[in-house]
């Protein structure tokens, strides 16, 4: 017997990494002021600051790349694993473009203003749709959609 045989098909796990859409931009945000903070400390000569912001941009900046890919592969998984769901059925291609976007946004920064709406946006809807607390799937609508 599968896990969500009982009460329909289960939630699957893949919303966590979904969750996680908000620390990509924030990263991005951190390593381009800790880049300006070691442009300026570069003037003035002070190799502690200058050390410890040029760390700060390089770690900030590949923890965005890596936050990106798991929120793209989490959207993809998440919308893929919703496919047979009876309360909502999102579409796999849009999370993919949506994925394939916020990754974007970790090297460009300006696609960050269309995916990160647009990822809370699902976030809500999905959370909406198949119930308020995690792991609870009669709290939302029953109404089938396929949006």
């Amino acid at each position: 017997m599968s896990p969500g045989s009982e009460f329909g098909p289960a939630d699957p796990a893949w919303r966590y990494g979904a969750y996680l859409f908000p620390i990509a931009p924030l990263s991005t945000l951190t390593s381009n002021a800790a880049l300006r903070l070691f442009v300026q400390t570069a003037d003035t000569e002070s190799l502690g600051v200058g050390l410890a912001s040029f760390v700060v941009t390089v770690l900030a900046g590949w923890l965005s790349y890596l936050f990106a890919v798991v929120v793209a592969v989490a959207l993809v998984m998440d919308a893929l694993g919703l496919r047979e769901h009876p309360a909502w059925n999102p579409n796999p291609w849009l999370a993919g473009g949506l994925g394939l976007s916020h990754f974007a946004g970790a090297v460009l920064a300006v696609p960050y203003l269309l995916s990160v709406p647009a990822i809370g946006y699902y976030v809500y809807r999905r959370r909406q749709r198949l119930g308020g607390r995690d792991g609870d799937e009669g709290g939302g609508t029953a109404e089938p959609a396929s949006d």
